[in-house]
């Protein structure tokens, strides 16, 4: 009798705790990351918030994501409202890499990580930052486009840019390194270097000055496929045969060079998977005590009508959040 009371106070003993232990489990959250994308506008911040969403899903966190849209304050707002709301960490693609040291650095103090991506910021206080060789992409395109300056312009070649100097630490390393190379060709005239304002409209007005100032332009290089798709609309309006060349990321271009279209050439891929991946493997890192440089840096892909087949875009395009 008494092993059986000793047995049934046990039992009654563990069901409360056990009632604990199931209360802690379904109280306890999962670690927040709070995402800030620099545009959504563009096909790349597209399918990197899909990638952030899924992949960081996958890695048990939950994300909060939040658009700038290239504004300054606006992100800054954010930012304070992520260190407001408490998140465990912050990713982020600045707008300005001066302008958000001090929201950053306050986030930081606060006990928040930040990892930027696509960019950094000039703060010592950030974690890591995950970019691609962005100076690298704008000299494979510029050999690209040197190589076929020789084999088809016998050597010259009037080249023209459609930059975006809003964007200091992404699209003008490609701008510079695009021109630096072109520019070794002694038959090479840059004939112009405008802002394309990284806006199809405004390369397209951009595009349409240049090609009435300059007629017989052949190569136009666009830091961005909206720049690049800007640029193609005035030169098919304009019945020219110049070729564009350009960075970007947009399943549009893909499916021309795909189909081997008459003018555009040449897209050099940043692949937003593999960024976002990076980023969120990094603020893992972070959580579990790692050291990380100061830098993880990823390759471009340069894509034409050949490499074209080869790469897989349509899996990434077919995850995008409807």
């Amino acid at each position: 009798m008494k092993k059986i009371l000793s047995a049934f106070l046990a039992v009654m003993i563990a069901i409360p705790l056990l009632g604990f232990a199931a209360m802690a489990l379904a109280e306890e959250e999962p670690l927040t990351i709070g995402v800030d994308l620099y545009y959504r506008r563009d096909e790349y911040y597209v399918d990197l918030e899909a990638t952030f969403i899924t992949y960081g899903a996958e890695q048990g966190y939950e994300m909060i994501i939040q658009d700038a849209d290239g504004d300054v304050p606006r992100q800054i707002q954010q930012v304070e409202d992520f260190i407001t709301a408490g998140v465990d960490a912050i990713a982020i693609a600045v707008a300005d890499p001066d302008a958000l040291v001090d929201v950053l650095d306050r986030a930081v103090d606060a006990g928040i990580p930040v990892v930027c991506f696509d960019g950094g910021a000039n703060s010592e206080k950030i974690s890591t930052k995950v970019i691609f060789d962005y100076a690298l992409n704008g000299q494979m395109t510029g050999e690209w486009a040197v190589d076929y300056i020789n084999e088809n312009l016998g050597g010259n070649a009037k080249v023209a840019i459609l930059d975006f100097p809003a964007s200091p630490v992404v699209s003008m390393p490609m701008a510079d390194n695009f021109e630096a190379c072109v520019s070794q060709l002694p038959g090479v005239e840059i004939v112009a270097r405008q802002d394309g304002k990284a806006s199809r409209t405004d390369s397209m007005t951009v595009m349409e000055n240049i090609l009435t100032a300059n007629p017989d332009v052949d190569i136009v290089y666009g830091i961005n496929f909206d720049t690049g798709a800007g640029a193609l609309a005035a030169i098919q309006a304009a019945g020219s045969d110049c070729i564009v060349i350009c960075a970007g990321w947009a399943s549009e271009g893909f499916e021309m060079l795909e189909a081997d279209d008459p003018n555009l050439k040449v897209m050099c891929a940043n692949v937003p998977v593999v960024q976002a991946e990076d980023t969120i493997d990094a603020i893992t890192a972070i959580f579990n005590g790692e050291e990380l440089p100061e830098e993880t840096i990823s390759m471009p892909t340069l894509l034409d009508a050949e490499t074209i087949h080869d790469f897989d875009w349509e899996s990434v395009v077919a995850a995008r959040v409807s």
